[in-house]
């Protein structure tokens, strides 16, 4: 059995010291502030409804993956609270309101059916996916950085957590499915050309490939990387 990396931070030590008032800004800030954290606070919300339809499933055939799966979903909590906490201070935002709109959101899986068959095609899609947060998100250093220090810090920690979630993933293909390594490129090819101009997100925590953050050349690049990091001797430690 492998040793997954952990992290373990707490996003109070970033903003629990902040107040809203230190963040008015006219309604045009705010309603940009709303429209950028938005779409971060759910995709990161919905990953505790992926973990039931993985579950819903029976899709975790290992050890290694149970254990992921589970430091994972807490991490994504990390990460909500997190943007609820963030809006809060910037955007005029309220718990109450927030978590009312998340709960009224649909989901619908049908659109990754392919990449939910078993746990492999799971582990794959993950690796990706992470893979791709991470660097969307270490894009967006100046939006954050104009908020902040302590919310450039923040950014850095949550950049770390996908870069690790990416590197587990990664780390479980090599480990157990060694021999099914080779799939791995066509996969993430299916992957890649399913995105178009027209792409839906359905609430599925993966596949939220929006915004100008997400091009042809980031995807090749994450592509890349997680080739790179499936295919390393097992006797390393696979990096991004």
């Amino acid at each position: 059995m492998i040793s997954l990396i952990r992290r373990n931070w707490n996003p109070k030590y970033f903003f629990d010291e902040l107040k809203p008032a230190a963040f008015t800004a006219g309604p045009a800030t705010v309603r940009a502030r709303r429209t950028k954290l938005w779409p971060g606070l759910y995709t990161e919300y919905d990953a505790r409804h992926l973990r039931q339809e993985v579950i819903n499933r029976n899709l975790i055939a290992s050890s290694e993956a149970e254990a992921f799966f589970s430091a994972w979903a807490g991490d994504e909590e990390r990460h909500t609270e997190s943007f609820i906490q963030i809006m809060e201070l910037v955007a005029g935002e309220s718990e109450t309101d927030l978590r009312d709109r998340l709960a009224d959101r649909l989901h619908d899986f049908s659109a990754i059916d392919e990449y939910l068959k078993d746990e492999f095609s799971l582990l794959v899609m993950i690796a990706f996916d992470e893979m791709c947060t991470c660097r969307a998100y270490a894009a967006d250093r100046e939006f954050y950085a104009g908020l902040g220090s302590n919310f450039l810090r923040w950014l850095r920690e949550v950049v770390a957590d996908e870069a690790v979630h990416s590197i587990n993933a990664a780390n479980i293909i090599r480990t157990r499915y060694r021999e099914r390594i080779p799939e791995v490129g066509a996969i993430l090819d299916a992957v890649i050309s399913s995105v178009g101009d027209d792409l839906e997100y359905n609430g599925t925590f993966v596949m939220d490939y929006f915004g100008g953050n997400y091009t042809q050349k980031m995807f090749a690049n994450c592509r890349a990387a997680v080739l790179r990091n499936v295919a390393k001797p097992l006797t390393t430690v696979a990096t991004n």
